[in-house]
Parts: structure tokens; sequence; C-alpha cells
């Protein structure tokens, strides 16, 4: 069974939250400069939910029949449980199967070691058995000590949701 998952539109003023997104899994557009009235066009024609923190920006999207979310605060965690009570989300996982290039929002494609071998750094190349690459920028990911710290915090992520 195929469930949708929702898709974001996320303002200039939640970049890192856009990233989190991504690495959980979520299709989330994010720019940082991009005129209100053209981030509530992309969401219209792309039926995303936009995130944002300005309050202007949340009543122009309404306005426009957006489903929009405004976020409060600056604590991360927060942030996603603020948006997880309006989409229904119950927990996170990261599950590279799903993750997105947070540099680009592309999908990541498991990619042969071979492949790769003059493209990350050696140490890198021979302490790790897996590899994705972003199917649109290219970019290489692994799991490296970033990816624990990532694990943790979806942790607390859950637990708080409890």
């Amino acid at each position: 069974m195929n469930i949708q998952r929702p898709r974001f539109a996320v303002d200039a003023m939640l970049g890192n939250l856009a990233k989190k997104f991504r690495i959980l899994g979520y299709d989330a557009k994010y720019f940082s400069s991009i005129e209100d009235e053209k981030l509530i066009e992309l969401a219209r024609n792309e039926n995303r939910i936009l995130l944002t923190k300005d309050e202007l920006l949340t009543k122009n999207a309404q306005k426009s029949g957006i489903t929009n979310i405004l976020v409060r605060g600056s604590d991360e965690i927060e942030q996603i449980i603020q948006i997880t009570t309006v989409v229904g989300l119950a927990s996170f996982a990261i599950d590279t199967n799903f993750s997105r290039c947070v540099r680009c929002n592309g999908k990541l494609q498991l990619i042969d070691k071979s492949n790769i071998a003059n493209k990350v750094p050696r140490g890198v190349f021979d302490k790790q058995d897996k590899f994705w690459t972003c199917d649109a920028c290219k970019k290489i990911y692994w799991e490296g000590t970033h990816f624990q710290k990532l694990q943790e915090f979806v942790s607390r992520l859950n637990e708080r949701m409890k």
C-alpha cells in the first residue's frame, strides 16, 4: 500500500526545517529567496502544504485556499511537532529508501561503491559500504558521524511526540 506523503513548500525562514524533512523522506521545496506570491503559486500548483513563520504570508495563503501552517518558536523538534499535529504524522524514522537530498530535494539512489571510488575521501570509501547519490545534483551521501546525530534527533522527536 502506497500512502501519499505530504509535500511541503517551505519559506526562507525555515531552511533547517526543510533539510530535516528532506532527511526524513519528505518532499520539501525550499528557496532561500522567493517572493511570497511565487511561493503561494508553487504550493497551489504542486498541491503542497506551505510552512512559514510569516503571519502575512499565512493570511495570503489562506485567502488563496492554500493549506498552510504558521510555525512558531525556534526549537526544531517543537516545530515538527506543530506540523505533525496538523498533517497527522505519528512518528518518524530515517529511511534511506525515502530520504531526499538536503541540498536540492532530489531523490537519493543507492549507488555501487565502485562507481564513486574517486569521488569521496579515501577514508570514507574504506570505512563505508553503502553510498547514495542525488538523482538531480549528483551529491554523494553515506552514513557518517552525522547520521548518528540525526538518529538521535529522530529518537528525541519521537519521544516528545508520545
